[in-house]
C-alpha cells in the first residue's frame, strides 16, 4: 500500500471526505493531504498513524510499509520492528 492508497482507504472506511480527515489532523483544508498523495509532500508518522486508525488498519503495520517504500535500504528494520509487534487492531 501506498501513501495515495491509504488516504483514499481512511476516506472510504471512516466515512469522511479528505478536507475533513485533513482538518481533524490539524490542517486548515485538503491541500496538504493532496500534497502528500501525489507525493509532493511527505507525510509525517503522526499522520500515516491517524489514516490508518481511519483506515481500521495497524498503525505500525502501515508506517512500517509505507517507510520500507521510501527508505529502501531500512526495510530490513522496519521488516524486523513489524515481526516484533504483537499488537493487534480490531
Amino acid at each position: 500500500m501506498d501513501i495515495k492508497e491509504l488516504i483514499a482507504l481512511a476516506s472510504v472506511r471512516s466515512g469522511k471526505k479528505k478536507g475533513e480527515l485533513s482538518r481533524e489532523m490539524g490542517h486548515d483544508h485538503e491541500t496538504r493531504l493532496s500534497k502528500i498523495a501525489t507525493g509532493r509532500l511527505k507525510a509525517s508518522t503522526s499522520e500515516i498513524a491517524y489514516l490508518a486508525t481511519m483506515a481500521k488498519m495497524n498503525p505500525i503495520e502501515v508506517i512500517a510499509e509505507i517507510e520500507s517504500q521510501r527508505e529502501p535500504t531500512l526495510a530490513k528494520m522496519w521488516e524486523g520492528i513489524r515481526a516484533q509487534v504483537q499488537w493487534h487492531y480490531s
